[in-house]
């Protein structure tokens, strides 16, 4: 079964559009799509703001149209939106769980986990929610990676759109001091968006500002490597020509200009197994990354 996840729009506000070659890729196309892999359901983390042609187009993709509320949509436009269109469930909340095969997946647009973005905040809402895949949008960069057999996601912004950064103050306080901070958007975009695999690293920022408090110690975090493995058949059938080749040097020059890459996720599950396929645009071309997404028996 595959599930689109898709947030942070910001459409007109901030960008005018998804990317013409996503709306080819994910637009209904029966002579290039198999039927077997035809989006089954669409997971929307919000921030799609003014557009009714592009909840629109979220909407019809599929049987199936979730969605949480983002900090700048407006919910009573949206619930009038979705009503239009014939939603059974208008209401907008800020976080969803949803089972999938035997997967349960919680996912919420992330502007209410503070600091924003924090990956023990995380991990005390997946384990809230008790869901084994946490989805987050807000910071508009890909993430994928496990902490204590739970797989967190950030798809990033479809559309490219441009964010403020949310600096933390106490982090910036932190790197005024000579701390590390492994959220410094300015600092650690490119790293991030290699997403090497370093699993068992744990936080570093307690010990170098001297305050170290072992409940709020940051979990150990297997980041994993999502531009590095040959695409498969699954997003090859949605992609087309599709590359899996990432010009790094591009990425860290587009990082520096502070700019946003577009980007989506798609989940392939298949009873508990599970693989993440990342779509990004760059340099007028769809790249296409997968991710076997661990599971604990």
């Amino acid at each position: 079964m595959l599930t689109l996840v898709i947030g942070d729009l910001f459409v007109p506000d901030r960008a005018i559009g998804l990317p013409s070659d996503f709306k080819k890729l994910l637009s209904p196309n029966p002579s290039a799509i198999p039927s077997n892999n035809k989006i089954a359901q669409v997971l929307c983390l919000g921030n799609v703001t003014n557009s009714i042609e592009t909840l629109q187009f979220l909407y019809n993709l599929s049987p199936s149209f979730h969605m949480v509320r983002g900090e700048y949509d407006d919910a009573q436009l949206l619930t009038q939106q979705l009503k239009a269109l014939g939603h059974e469930s208008p209401n907008i909340p800020f976080h969803q769980v949803v089972t999938i095969d035997n997967l349960k997946i919680g996912f919420t647009s992330g502007y209410q986990i503070l600091p924003r973005g924090d990956d023990v905040a995380l991990l005390t809402l997946a384990r809230e929610l008790n869901v084994d895949i946490l989805i987050w949008g807000g910071t508009h960069k890909v993430e994928a990676y496990a902490v204590e057999g739970k797989f967190f996601i950030n798809p990033g912004s479809a559309t490219g759109a441009h964010t403020f950064g949310w600096a933390d103050p106490d982090k910036d306080s932190d790197d005024e001091a000579g701390g590390e901070s492994e959220l410094d958007d300015a600092e650690n975009d490119a790293a991030d968006a290699k997403l090497e695999q370093t699993a068992g690293d744990d936080s570093k920022e307690g010990e170098e500002s001297g305050d170290q408090k072992p409940q709020n110690e940051e979990p150990a975090k297997a980041k994993l490597d999502l531009f590095g493995e040959e695409t498969a058949d699954a997003s090859e059938s949605l992609s087309g020509s599709a590359s899996n080749e990432i010009d790094l040097e591009l990425l860290n020059k587009v990082s520096e200009s502070t700019s946003v890459i577009p980007s989506f996720c798609l989940l392939d599950s298949q009873g508990s197994a599970c693989t993440l396929y990342i779509y990004t645009y760059l340099k007028g071309e769809v790249k296409v990354n997968k991710v076997s997404i661990p599971r604990n028996n």
